[in-house]
């Protein structure tokens, strides 16, 4: 069965996203612009992620749990987990630099809940590298039953392919922004599984291009063991 996807889009809790990203605002205009399933994927936080997976469940718009980790090289890897629950012990594995926000420099980082109110703030800069590595992020993310595509790998900006020059062994899947063609890098991208996803910041940049994806079913878990497989 195929089904139309968007596996990164950023809520407020990205200080780079516009605040009315609500995880009701963005399921919803998800569901109106026709996606199936989606992920919210914010820089290196997760506070937003269990409202949008509810609101799916109200809307019947099925939310993967992910995070857009960025790593000590800077390089951007999109996280993709079966269960919340899995997210939340994989990002609390992780360690990242004690810097505070400066809301009025980078952007608010806001939290809200199934009322579409702000019910907090993430106080930590979520702009600033994890101390993870990229080469050690697709091991702990299969320790928690998920799996690490590399971010918009046709970019310059935190891209794997500008900033190390090449694919690093063990990646299964790599993720291509929507600007770029879906045939690009054919004979190089071959053996691997590709997604095209938004890197939504606003609500407008939901929906302006359809992908599909061809799942047994529409699940997480059926997701994430697809994307596993090298071709």
């Amino acid at each position: 069965m195929k089904f139309n996807y968007d596996f990164h889009i950023h809520s407020a809790l990205s200080p780079c996203a516009d605040n009315d990203m609500t995880p009701i605002n963005i399921v919803a205009a998800a569901s109106a612009v026709g996606l199936e399933m989606i992920a919210v994927a914010d820089h290196n936080a997760i506070a937003n992620v269990k409202a949008a997976i509810e609101v799916g469940k109200m809307l019947d718009v099925t939310v993967v749990p992910a995070m857009e980790l960025q790593t000590a090289e800077d390089i951007h890897i999109l996280c993709l987990f079966p269960t919340y629950e899995k997210l939340e012990a994989f990002y609390e594995s992780l360690e990242f630099p004690a810097i505070e926000n400066r809301s009025e420099i980078f952007g608010q980082q806001l939290i809200y809940d199934l009322d579409n109110e702000v019910c907090g703030y993430e106080p930590r800069m979520l702009l600033a590298s994890a101390t993870v590595s990229e080469y050690e992020v697709g091991e702990l993310a299969e320790r928690f039953d998920g799996i690490a595509v590399p971010a918009h790998i046709d970019r310059a900006s935190n891209g794997i392919l500008a900033i190390l020059g090449s694919l690093p062994e063990g990646y299964t899947a790599v993720e291509l922004s929507y600007r770029c063609p879906p045939d690009a890098g054919a004979q190089f991208l071959k053996d691997y599984n590709v997604i095209s996803d938004s890197d939504a910041h606003c609500l407008a940049d939901l929906g302006k291009r359809r992908f599909l994806i061809d799942l047994p079913e529409r699940s997480a878990e059926a997701l994430i063991e697809y994307l596993r497989h090298k071709r």
